[in-house]
């Protein structure tokens, strides 16, 4: 009997050893597999850190102070349409879109798009045209630099030229080498003609949430084509740059998106 109890009691701490080791080799194996998951999310942090771009839990991405190009900006303009058709009494249609690229949370080089018609009295005749604008100058921020945030104060500079097909019709003309002085009038033919001018742009934009953006710009336009090189009559609006004038201003205020 006291052989057997022997026997019994060698059995239960052979077992009780051999559970033990099997436990610590579970425990082991779990620790390895954390240590390697973690090791793992490291590499993947220090992959984006090396890319230079992060992204928060809105979206947003950030981007490292040494990256140059830090992302793009479309913009559509909602006041400008409005503003036009208000002042012309719905004879003046203008439509923009803009585009920019964030570089080193500082400077924004610029590109801005867009279509013009217009059809109305001005100057002693009646204008019909329509065409095309672009412009093209940088943005300066004068904000202080915050890489989570797109939020920016700008100021700066651009170059405008437009084309478009227009026609001046009931041109009114007064000599006083016939008639007397009596006014005549008369049509001229459909013209292409093209005009360039400068900008100085004050503008400021915010950032809505994730990537979407509003903002708005002033503008200070001075015309720099002056003649109509044939000696023809120039046309009274000048799309992108409103009527023609010395000098004119504009204010856009647009929504955005920022890739």
């Amino acid at each position: 009997m006291r052989r057997l109890l022997t026997i019994l009691l060698t059995f239960v701490c052979c077992s009780l050893f051999a559970q033990q080791d099997s436990l610590q080799s579970f425990s082991d194996s779990v620790l390895t597999a954390q240590r390697s998951f973690s090791d793992s999310d490291l590499s993947g942090e220090a992959g984006l850190s090396a890319a230079g771009v992060q992204r928060l839990k809105d979206g947003t991405r950030v981007y490292a102070d040494s990256a140059i190009y830090q992302g793009m900006n479309i913009h559509l303009d909602l006041f400008t349409p409005i503003l036009e058709l208000a002042r012309s009494k719905g004879k003046v249609q203008s439509y923009e879109i803009g585009m920019s690229w964030r570089l080193k949370q500082r400077l924004y080089p610029t590109l801005e798009l867009g279509y013009a018609r217009a059809e109305l009295d001005a100057e002693g005749a009646h204008h019909n045209g329509q065409g095309g604008f672009f412009r093209a100058g940088i943005d300066l921020n004068g904000l202080k630099k915050r890489p989570e945030r797109l939020n920016a104060l700008l100021v700066g500079i651009r170059i405008g030229t437009a084309v478009q097909d227009y026609q001046l019709t009931n041109v009114q003309v007064v000599s006083p080498y016939w008639d007397g002085g009596v006014p005549y009038r008369f049509d001229m033919p459909h013209k292409i003609g093209a005009d360039c001018w400068g900008e100085v742009v004050l503008g400021c934009q915010v950032q809505v949430w994730e990537g979407f953006q509003m903002g708005w710009n002033f503008r200070l336009k001075i015309l720099m084509t002056r003649k109509a090189k044939d000696g023809g009559g120039l046309p009274a609006y000048i799309p992108g740059f409103g009527y023609r004038d010395d000098t004119n201003w504009g204010i856009n205020y647009y929504i955005g998106y920022h890739f």
